[in-house]
Protein backbone atom coordinates (compact mmCIF):
# COMPACT_ATOMS: atom_id res chain seq x y z
CA UNK A 1 0.00 0.00 0.00
CA UNK A 2 2.98 2.47 1.04
CA UNK A 3 4.42 1.79 -2.58
CA UNK A 4 0.98 2.17 -4.29
CA UNK A 5 0.47 6.01 -2.49
CA UNK A 6 4.07 6.69 -2.92
CA UNK A 7 3.32 6.29 -6.90
CA UNK A 8 0.10 7.95 -7.37
CA UNK A 9 1.63 10.86 -5.73
CA UNK A 10 4.69 11.12 -8.27
CA UNK A 11 2.19 10.52 -11.07
CA UNK A 12 0.10 13.03 -9.54
CA UNK A 13 3.31 15.71 -9.64
CA UNK A 14 4.93 14.16 -13.25
CA UNK A 15 1.17 15.56 -14.75
CA UNK A 16 1.24 19.12 -13.17
CA UNK A 17 4.86 19.55 -14.17
CA UNK A 18 3.99 17.94 -17.31
CA UNK A 19 1.13 20.21 -17.64
CA UNK A 20 2.60 23.45 -16.82
CA UNK A 21 5.92 22.64 -18.69
CA UNK A 22 3.24 22.30 -21.42
CA UNK A 23 1.87 25.54 -21.18
CA UNK A 24 5.04 27.36 -21.38
CA UNK A 25 5.54 26.04 -24.79
CA UNK A 26 2.02 27.59 -25.80
CA UNK A 27 2.58 31.14 -24.87
CA UNK A 28 1.66 33.14 -27.24
CA UNK A 29 4.15 34.75 -29.49
CA UNK A 30 2.17 38.03 -30.91
CA UNK A 31 4.94 41.24 -30.89
CA UNK A 32 4.27 44.59 -32.00
CA UNK A 33 6.89 46.71 -33.60
CA UNK A 34 7.70 50.16 -33.38
CA UNK A 35 9.83 51.78 -36.37
CA UNK A 36 11.16 54.93 -36.67
CA UNK A 37 12.25 56.82 -40.00
CA UNK A 38 13.03 54.58 -42.93
CA UNK A 39 11.36 51.87 -41.13
CA UNK A 40 13.85 51.52 -38.54
CA UNK A 41 13.38 49.40 -36.19
CA UNK A 42 12.66 51.83 -32.81
CA UNK A 43 11.24 49.23 -30.21
CA UNK A 44 9.10 46.41 -29.82
CA UNK A 45 6.40 45.09 -27.10
CA UNK A 46 5.22 41.52 -26.52
CA UNK A 47 1.09 41.35 -25.74
CA UNK A 48 -0.02 38.40 -23.86
CA UNK A 49 -3.85 37.34 -24.24
CA UNK A 50 -5.34 33.99 -21.94
CA UNK A 51 -7.41 33.62 -25.06
CA UNK A 52 -4.61 33.25 -27.59
CA UNK A 53 -2.98 30.96 -25.14
CA UNK A 54 -5.92 28.95 -24.54
CA UNK A 55 -6.30 28.55 -28.64
CA UNK A 56 -2.79 27.91 -29.39
CA UNK A 57 -3.47 24.83 -26.42
CA UNK A 58 -6.50 23.99 -28.44
CA UNK A 59 -5.21 23.99 -31.75
CA UNK A 60 -2.36 22.02 -30.45
CA UNK A 61 -4.57 19.22 -29.34
CA UNK A 62 -6.62 19.13 -32.54
CA UNK A 63 -3.87 18.75 -34.58
CA UNK A 64 -2.58 15.58 -32.28
CA UNK A 65 -6.33 14.42 -32.88
CA UNK A 66 -6.19 14.99 -36.43
CA UNK A 67 -2.65 13.23 -37.11
CA UNK A 68 -3.31 10.18 -34.56
CA UNK A 69 -0.36 11.49 -33.09
CA UNK A 70 2.74 13.98 -33.48
CA UNK A 71 2.65 13.57 -37.47
CA UNK A 72 4.96 13.01 -39.92
CA UNK A 73 8.35 14.44 -41.52
CA UNK A 74 8.73 14.51 -44.89
CA UNK A 75 5.28 12.55 -45.43
CA UNK A 76 7.22 8.98 -44.59
CA UNK A 77 8.91 9.37 -41.01
CA UNK A 78 6.56 9.65 -37.71
CA UNK A 79 7.56 12.56 -35.57
CA UNK A 80 7.18 10.10 -32.35
CA UNK A 81 9.93 7.66 -34.29
CA UNK A 82 12.00 10.55 -34.83
CA UNK A 83 11.39 11.68 -31.79
CA UNK A 84 12.53 8.11 -29.94
CA UNK A 85 15.69 7.98 -32.02
CA UNK A 86 17.14 10.85 -30.11
CA UNK A 87 15.66 10.10 -26.82
CA UNK A 88 17.60 6.22 -27.27
CA UNK A 89 20.55 8.08 -28.02
CA UNK A 90 20.22 10.50 -25.19
CA UNK A 91 19.68 7.37 -22.55
CA UNK A 92 22.79 5.84 -23.78
CA UNK A 93 24.22 8.57 -22.60
CA UNK A 94 22.16 9.25 -19.19
CA UNK A 95 22.14 5.84 -17.85
CA UNK A 96 25.36 4.38 -18.00
CA UNK A 97 26.33 7.85 -16.50
CA UNK A 98 23.91 7.46 -13.74
CA UNK A 99 24.97 4.07 -13.36
CA UNK A 100 28.67 4.83 -12.87
CA UNK A 101 28.01 8.47 -11.15
CA UNK A 102 26.58 6.01 -8.17
CA UNK A 103 28.68 3.14 -8.43
CA UNK A 104 32.07 5.01 -8.44
CA UNK A 105 30.54 7.66 -6.00
CA UNK A 106 29.86 5.40 -3.59
CA UNK A 107 33.40 3.85 -4.13
CA UNK A 108 35.00 7.15 -3.87
CA UNK A 109 33.35 8.06 -0.97
CA UNK A 110 34.26 4.52 1.07
CA UNK A 111 37.73 5.48 0.13
CA UNK A 112 37.66 8.83 1.50
CA UNK A 113 35.74 7.78 4.60
CA UNK A 114 39.19 5.30 4.81
CA UNK A 115 41.80 8.23 4.15
CA UNK A 116 40.23 10.87 6.60
CA UNK A 117 43.09 9.69 9.29
CA UNK A 118 46.20 9.10 7.01
CA UNK A 119 48.66 11.30 5.55
CA UNK A 120 47.47 10.99 2.44
CA UNK A 121 43.98 12.45 3.27
CA UNK A 122 43.81 15.16 0.60
CA UNK A 123 43.70 12.08 -1.60
CA UNK A 124 40.55 11.66 -0.24
CA UNK A 125 38.55 14.43 0.55
CA UNK A 126 40.58 16.97 -0.44
CA UNK A 127 40.04 15.77 -4.56
CA UNK A 128 35.92 15.46 -3.45
CA UNK A 129 35.83 19.31 -2.79
CA UNK A 130 38.23 20.32 -5.68
CA UNK A 131 36.36 18.11 -7.98
CA UNK A 132 33.03 19.91 -7.04
CA UNK A 133 34.25 23.33 -6.88
CA UNK A 134 35.59 23.60 -10.17
CA UNK A 135 32.89 24.27 -13.65
CA UNK A 136 31.57 21.23 -15.66
CA UNK A 137 32.30 23.33 -18.48
CA UNK A 138 35.32 23.77 -17.53
CA UNK A 139 36.64 20.40 -16.79
CA UNK A 140 35.18 19.54 -19.89
CA UNK A 141 37.35 21.87 -22.20
CA UNK A 142 40.45 20.86 -20.09
CA UNK A 143 39.60 16.96 -21.19
CA UNK A 144 38.90 17.54 -24.82
CA UNK A 145 41.79 20.30 -25.08
CA UNK A 146 44.20 17.68 -23.25
CA UNK A 147 43.24 14.89 -25.49
CA UNK A 148 43.63 17.19 -28.91
CA UNK A 149 47.47 17.53 -26.93
CA UNK A 150 48.27 14.66 -26.47
CA UNK A 151 47.38 13.18 -29.49
CA UNK A 152 49.20 15.98 -31.53
CA UNK A 153 52.66 14.89 -29.30
CA UNK A 154 51.75 11.16 -30.12
CA UNK A 155 51.29 10.58 -26.78
CA UNK A 156 47.81 8.79 -26.73
CA UNK A 157 45.38 7.74 -29.90
CA UNK A 158 42.18 9.38 -31.33
CA UNK A 159 39.73 10.29 -29.95
CA UNK A 160 36.91 11.33 -31.63
CA UNK A 161 35.29 14.59 -29.42
CA UNK A 162 32.70 15.63 -31.57
CA UNK A 163 29.95 14.57 -33.17
CA UNK A 164 27.13 11.29 -32.22
CA UNK A 165 28.31 8.38 -34.61
CA UNK A 166 30.97 6.81 -33.34
CA UNK A 167 31.95 4.93 -30.04
CA UNK A 168 34.10 7.80 -29.02
CA UNK A 169 31.29 10.10 -28.79
CA UNK A 170 29.25 7.98 -26.92
CA UNK A 171 32.38 6.89 -24.33
CA UNK A 172 33.51 10.20 -23.90
CA UNK A 173 29.65 11.92 -23.54
CA UNK A 174 29.23 9.64 -20.95
CA UNK A 175 32.58 10.65 -18.86
CA UNK A 176 31.28 13.80 -19.46
CA UNK A 177 28.04 13.66 -17.63
CA UNK A 178 29.16 11.37 -14.92
CA UNK A 179 31.90 13.67 -13.91
CA UNK A 180 29.94 15.60 -11.50
CA UNK A 181 27.93 12.79 -10.19
CA UNK A 182 30.81 10.68 -9.02
CA UNK A 183 31.93 13.58 -7.02
CA UNK A 184 28.75 14.64 -5.54
CA UNK A 185 27.89 10.78 -4.36
CA UNK A 186 31.53 10.46 -2.90
CA UNK A 187 30.91 13.81 -0.81
CA UNK A 188 27.55 12.57 0.22
CA UNK A 189 28.67 8.65 1.02
CA UNK A 190 31.08 9.89 3.25
CA UNK A 191 29.46 12.68 5.32
CA UNK A 192 26.99 9.02 5.74
CA UNK A 193 29.43 7.26 6.93
CA UNK A 194 30.75 9.78 9.39
CA UNK A 195 27.47 10.05 10.67
CA UNK A 196 26.81 6.79 11.15
CA UNK A 197 30.40 6.29 13.43
CA UNK A 198 28.74 7.56 16.46
CA UNK A 199 25.96 5.27 16.53
CA UNK A 200 25.25 2.78 19.18
CA UNK A 201 25.19 -0.11 17.17
CA UNK A 202 28.69 0.27 15.76
CA UNK A 203 30.40 0.23 19.61
CA UNK A 204 28.22 -2.61 19.99
CA UNK A 205 29.70 -4.32 17.00
CA UNK A 206 32.86 -3.36 17.58
CA UNK A 207 33.15 -5.30 21.40
CA UNK A 208 31.59 -8.41 19.63
CA UNK A 209 35.44 -8.32 17.38
CA UNK A 210 33.63 -8.01 14.10
CA UNK A 211 36.77 -6.47 11.65
CA UNK A 212 36.19 -2.77 10.28
CA UNK A 213 35.87 -3.92 6.74
CA UNK A 214 32.90 -6.30 7.66
CA UNK A 215 31.70 -3.52 9.52
CA UNK A 216 31.75 -0.38 7.45
CA UNK A 217 30.54 -2.46 4.14
CA UNK A 218 27.95 -4.80 6.13
CA UNK A 219 26.22 -2.51 8.66
CA UNK A 220 27.29 1.25 8.03
CA UNK A 221 26.80 1.26 3.94
CA UNK A 222 23.23 -0.30 4.89
CA UNK A 223 22.35 1.98 7.61
CA UNK A 224 23.95 5.09 5.11
CA UNK A 225 22.28 3.59 1.92
CA UNK A 226 18.70 5.30 2.23
CA UNK A 227 20.53 8.62 2.63
CA UNK A 228 22.75 7.79 -0.62
CA UNK A 229 19.36 7.11 -2.47
CA UNK A 230 17.45 10.06 -1.48
CA UNK A 231 19.90 11.80 -3.53
CA UNK A 232 18.63 10.13 -6.82
CA UNK A 233 16.66 13.20 -8.13
CA UNK A 234 19.34 15.75 -7.57
CA UNK A 235 21.61 13.75 -9.22
CA UNK A 236 19.43 12.66 -12.27
CA UNK A 237 18.11 16.42 -12.44
CA UNK A 238 21.66 17.68 -13.08
CA UNK A 239 22.18 14.57 -15.36
CA UNK A 240 19.53 15.66 -17.28
CA UNK A 241 20.10 19.81 -17.05
CA UNK A 242 23.89 18.95 -18.26
CA UNK A 243 23.01 16.44 -21.31
CA UNK A 244 21.86 20.40 -22.86
CA UNK A 245 25.71 21.47 -22.60
CA UNK A 246 27.26 18.48 -23.40
CA UNK A 247 25.46 17.45 -26.86
CA UNK A 248 25.65 20.61 -28.06
CA UNK A 249 29.34 21.06 -27.29
CA UNK A 250 30.56 17.98 -28.32
CA UNK A 251 27.62 18.42 -31.28
CA UNK A 252 26.08 15.13 -30.25
CA UNK A 253 22.25 14.58 -31.93
CA UNK A 254 20.16 13.77 -29.25
CA UNK A 255 17.02 14.92 -27.42
CA UNK A 256 18.51 17.55 -25.69
CA UNK A 257 20.42 18.87 -28.56
CA UNK A 258 17.23 18.81 -30.80
CA UNK A 259 14.96 20.22 -28.07
CA UNK A 260 17.27 23.35 -27.81
CA UNK A 261 16.91 23.53 -31.93
CA UNK A 262 12.79 23.48 -31.12
CA UNK A 263 13.17 26.07 -28.66
CA UNK A 264 15.62 28.41 -30.08
CA UNK A 265 14.05 31.44 -31.49
CA UNK A 266 17.27 32.79 -33.27
CA UNK A 267 19.30 35.73 -32.91
CA UNK A 268 18.01 37.25 -35.85
CA UNK A 269 14.63 39.12 -36.69
CA UNK A 270 13.16 41.23 -39.04
CA UNK A 271 10.45 43.71 -38.75
CA UNK A 272 6.75 42.32 -38.70
CA UNK A 273 8.08 38.53 -38.12
CA UNK A 274 6.69 36.29 -35.01
CA UNK A 275 8.94 34.57 -33.98
CA UNK A 276 7.90 31.47 -32.41
CA UNK A 277 8.85 27.93 -31.62
CA UNK A 278 8.46 24.32 -32.80
CA UNK A 279 6.08 23.54 -30.52
CA UNK A 280 5.58 19.82 -31.69
CA UNK A 281 8.84 17.91 -31.75
CA UNK A 282 9.40 20.42 -28.53
CA UNK A 283 6.43 19.07 -26.47
CA UNK A 284 7.30 15.51 -27.30
CA UNK A 285 11.18 16.30 -26.21
CA UNK A 286 9.64 17.85 -22.75
CA UNK A 287 7.60 14.91 -22.17
CA UNK A 288 10.10 12.37 -22.08
CA UNK A 289 12.56 14.84 -20.22
CA UNK A 290 9.53 15.11 -17.56
CA UNK A 291 9.05 10.94 -17.66
CA UNK A 292 12.67 10.53 -17.20
CA UNK A 293 12.50 12.45 -13.65
CA UNK A 294 9.10 10.59 -12.79
CA UNK A 295 10.68 7.60 -13.14
CA UNK A 296 13.91 8.89 -11.18
CA UNK A 297 11.72 10.16 -8.50
CA UNK A 298 9.63 6.90 -8.84
CA UNK A 299 12.67 4.72 -8.09
CA UNK A 300 14.04 6.35 -5.65
CA UNK A 301 11.25 6.70 -2.85
CA UNK A 302 10.66 2.46 -3.88
CA UNK A 303 14.40 2.13 -2.89
CA UNK A 304 13.73 3.91 0.36
CA UNK A 305 11.27 2.18 1.39
CA UNK A 306 12.81 -0.71 0.58
CA UNK A 307 15.96 -0.11 2.48
CA UNK A 308 14.04 1.54 5.22
CA UNK A 309 11.09 0.51 5.94
CA UNK A 310 8.30 2.90 8.19
CA UNK A 311 8.27 0.74 10.74
CA UNK A 312 12.16 0.12 11.13
CA UNK A 313 14.18 1.96 13.55
CA UNK A 314 16.33 4.53 12.90
CA UNK A 315 19.93 3.16 13.06
CA UNK A 316 19.60 -0.37 13.49
CA UNK A 317 21.52 -3.28 11.17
Amino acid sequence: MVYIRKLVVQLLLWLVTTCLFLSILFLPADTSYKTGRGHQFAGASYHYTLKKHVENVENFFAYIKDQKGLGRINGEETMWSYISERVVKSMLLVIPALLFGYLLGVAKGVFDFRMKHMRLSFLGEGSTWLMLSLPDLFLIICIQLGLMFLYSKGLFFHVDLFGSDKMDNYVMGIIFLAIYPVFYIANVTNASLQDEQGQDYIRTAKAKGISSLRLLYVHIMKNSASRILAHANTITLYVLSNLFIVEKLTDFRGAAYYLFNALDRGANFYIGAQHGIDVVPAAGYTIFFTLMIFGSNAISQVFKIMITPPSSGVGQS
